[in-house]
């Protein structure tokens, strides 16, 4: 794919004396800027004019299409664009008869004749649009009586009392403004400095549509920005949905939606990002995808069986709020005293996400239901990826297990005749496996639980006399030495460690309890051959 790019260091008076207007497009962010960048952008400009040096201000990735060549789409940039336009308003507020500045920030449709803004913003989650608006539109009547109720009576910022981000920087260039100008008078040469000495590096990236324009540009950003924070994919995909909802006339109804669908994730913790994951997960499983994943971005904008390309934006948000909902009853009933809480706590111990994927497909295609299918569905998950291990080589055994259930075919019920040199090496799944053997003595999950270890090195003077460093050594890491607590798990030697345990209501932690002051070598074996015999029934599928 040709880039088609021109990048060529420009001054801002050509950056922003174009017929062209800015688009700040519906996938990206909300305009962030606070006092500390407009502060260091207004300072490091009056170094460089009081220096006379020029001053270079950064880089700026624009997506330019055939389609509209009115219009330059921003990829990367519109925070310093749009605090440069307010910039100029703010000095045009001051210099009223400069008229060029005035052309930095409007510009009149060539067809219409009508005066519009430089820079629209089509961002639908904040009234960024409306917000830039009202402060272009400001009069220095305005901006003096708004300044009079932004500083107290010390001259300190009141930023609370202003909740329009584009306001309150206006006012920040405006106090900061009209102190120079009191103190070195005329504006004039700062200004021409301002727009013929100090730089952006525009680069463009050109293509029949501002599709094709913006996949190139996006390539660009994400090599270039080392320093600022990525588009995520959920704004790129949010960006393709809006576009679909306006085709369909019914933007409103999507931007209610995305809000909603937004607010759930930050409500559960999770990114948007990891949502379109699990759903790329559903649609592999109806295609019988079972190769290597693919990074999400490519997935859902290149695959020809995307959603994108198959369905409408409302199907989409229907299947990612059935994606939302099987993570929230994960989330819902992993606590619970339960018999089903038991195998999710389980699926959510182990050391990556790939069980925990196969479970929100399962839970996806069966409604949530959390009947004894589900637990069913959960032992057989549970008995094959923790035999597995947790190299991350499951996940096409996974990918296998997401397929088969897209199509309804029975799971295997993966009994595997292991022995007692199976938990020789443990690995990261040890607690998860000390998990699994108390849960398989128990009815029901404990609502919250830590994992603790009966002894450590620092324990040998507090053990029996049959103990030998040896013993000491190959019991650290056994199964048989991690207890699961329903108190807190505190850093104590064996003898404190005894009587704190007696606060347990753990039938089990109790007893143990009993035996720490005097724990032996034999009661370590004990213990440890009991839970190994019960693990080896489960993974055999020997247990009721």
């Amino acid at each position: 794919m040709g880039l088609s790019l021109s990048a060529e260091q420009k001054d801002l008076l050509s950056i922003f004396n174009i017929q062209q207007q800015y688009i700040i497009p519906s996938y990206q962010r909300a305009y962030s800027w606070e006092y500390d960048e407009c502060y260091q952008l207004y300072s490091d400009i009056m170094e460089a004019f009081n220096t006379k040096q020029d001053y270079f201000i950064g880089n700026l990735v624009i997506a330019k299409s055939n389609e509209d060549k009115s219009k330059l789409e921003v990829i990367d940039g519109q925070q310093r664009l749009t605090t440069l336009l307010i910039f100029f308003k703010v000095l045009h507020t001051f210099m009223p008869d400069f008229d060029i500045l005035k052309d930095c920030f409007t510009k009149k449709d060539i067809y219409t004749k009508n005066e519009i803004f430089r820079i629209e913003s089509q961002v639908f989650e904040v009234p960024d649009k409306g917000d830039f608006e009202i402060v272009i539109k400001y009069e220095q009547i305005d901006f003096e009586e708004k300044i009079q109720h932004f500083k107290d009576k010390k001259g300190n910022f009141l930023i609370k009392q202003f909740d329009n981000r584009f306001e309150r920087n206006a006012l920040f260039f405006y106090s900061w403004i009209d102190y120079y100008k009191k103190n070195n008078g005329d504006l004039r040469e700062f200004i021409k400095f301002l727009l013929e000495s100090t730089y952006l590096l525009p680069i463009e990236l050109s293509g029949n549509t501002f599709e094709d324009a913006r996949t190139k540009a996006l390539k660009i950003f994400e090599t270039l920005n080392n320093r600022g924070k990525s588009l995520e994919d959920a704004d790129i995909f949010k960006g393709k949905l809006y576009e679909k909802a306006t085709k369909n006339n019914d933007v409103q109804s999507f931007i209610e939606q995305w809000k909603e669908l937004r607010e759930s994730c930050e409500f559960l913790g999770i990114k948007i990002d990891d949502v379109f994951r699990y759903y790329s997960h559903v649609i592999r499983g109806r295609e019988g995808k079972t190769s290597a994943e693919i990074n999400i971005r490519d997935f859902f904008t290149k695959m020809e069986y995307s959603p994108f390309e198959t369905k409408n934006y409302n199907e989409i948000l229907e299947e990612l709020f059935r994606v939302v909902k099987a993570i929230e009853f994960i989330a819902q009933e992993k606590n619970k005293n339960t018999a089903l809480a038991k195998w999710l706590q389980l699926v959510e111990i182990y050391t990556n996400q790939y069980p925990k994927i196969a479970l929100i497909v399962y839970l996806f295609l069966n409604n949530n239901n959390g009947s004894d299918n589900l637990i069913d569905f959960l032992k057989k998950l549970i008995r094959f990826t923790y035999y597995a291990g947790s190299t991350s080589t499951i996940k096409f055994q996974i990918f296998n297990i997401i397929r088969d259930i897209s199509i309804n075919k029975p799971l295997d019920t993966y009994k595997k005749d292991i022995t007692n040199d199976f938990f020789y090496h443990m690995g990261l799944l040890k607690n998860g496996y000390a998990l699994l053997a108390f849960y398989l003595t128990q009815d029901v999950a404990l609502n919250f639980f830590h994992i603790d270890k009966i002894i450590n090195y620092k324990d040998k003077k507090y053990l029996h006399f049959d103990w030998t460093d040896l013993h000491i050594e190959n019991a650290i890491n056994s199964i048989g030495n991690f207890v699961i607590l329903d108190i807190d798990k505190k850093n104590l030697t064996l003898d404190k460690k005894a009587d704190y345990y007696q606060t347990s209501k753990i039938d089990e932690v109790k007893a143990l309890s009993e035996r720490m002051k005097d724990y032996s070598f034999e009661d370590f074996e004990e213990r440890d051959k009991r839970l190994k015999e019960v693990l080896i029934k489960f993974f055999r599928d020997e247990l009721v």
